[in-house]
């Protein structure tokens, strides 16, 4: 089984035959930061994944932040930042600070968004301003 055959399997998406069989010259193998028509885009992956086990949204910012900050939550995050989300609804928070493990997600609650994503690095030093609460899980 070959690597894109698998990422596309993962996903839950159908599989063309396009999708499985790359470039035959290898030079054209390299990464070219955009993506190739009929490749499905991190953005539509993420959402549908999130959407299996979730009721939130990312963001175009978001999922931007993410990508420039490699960061790949698995479903077991995605599950835990859905856990903060209800925890922060029920005690009426309108805008929270979610953090899960290493990483902070800034959520719209009243809208189920997540508006930005941080990681470590990116956390330190920084001053969150209008949200309204904060949840750890």
């Amino acid at each position: 089984m070959k690597l894109a055959e698998l990422q596309i399997r993962q996903a839950g998406l159908p599989i063309r035959p396009d999708q499985i069989q790359g470039p035959k010259d290898p030079l054209k193998n390299k990464p070219s930061g955009t993506v190739q028509e009929g490749q499905p885009k991190f953005n539509d992956i993420l959402n549908q994944k999130v959407a299996e086990n979730s009721i939130l949204k990312f963001s175009d910012h978001a999922v931007k932040r993410m990508n420039q900050r490699d960061m790949h939550p698995s479903q077991i995050e995605l599950e835990r930042l859905n856990e903060g989300v209800e925890k922060a609804r029920e005690k009426g928070a309108v805008s929270s600070l979610i953090l899960v493990d290493q990483n902070a997600y800034v959520v719209s609650i009243k809208n189920e968004t997540v508006i930005t994503a941080l990681d470590r690095d990116t956390v330190r030093g920084n001053v969150f301003s209008n949200i309204d609460s904060v949840a750890i899980v």
